[in-house]
């Protein structure tokens, strides 16, 4: 059973930043199954596709927030920074040192703060969704 599951108050408002952001609660997920087995290989899968995701998903946000004029679009990019940087800094660490833990609570802050609390500050300049017939 996963331990997080996406529902709409996670959403931002755009279908594809948030089908992105489902891919870290599905990250979330599989590390947490990867810390109970003691698996450290998958983990070095998992912190490998972090790196992945970081840089696809913060291109395209970036790009969202440049198009929609979001005024927090430098504070936001360095958040983005810190995410790739402690990802980069995970997957140099690993093999010395192996803290699933760590990692497990990383992801997890991560979605909770920035997806929650600073990505849906781009909410209020995102254009009204066409949402007839739903």
């Amino acid at each position: 059973m996963p331990l997080m599951q996406w529902d709409e108050t996670m959403s931002v408002g755009l279908d594809e930043l948030d089908e992105q952001h489902m891919e870290l609660i599905a990250l979330i997920n599989e590390a947490f199954e990867a810390i109970q087995r003691s698996d450290e290989s998958r983990l070095m899968e998992l912190v490998d596709h972090m790196r992945e995701y970081a840089e696809v998903h913060f291109e395209t946000e970036e790009s969202v927030m440049r198009s929609c004029g979001f005024p927090e679009l430098d504070a936001h990019r360095e958040m983005h920074g810190q995410f790739a940087e402690k990802a980069e800094d995970f997957r140099r660490t690993m093999r010395s040192r192996t803290n699933l833990t760590e990692i497990f609570i990383f992801l997890s802050r991560w979605l909770t703060n920035h997806i929650m609390v600073e990505d849906r500050k781009l909410l209020p300049y995102l254009p009204p969704r066409n949402d007839e017939g739903a």
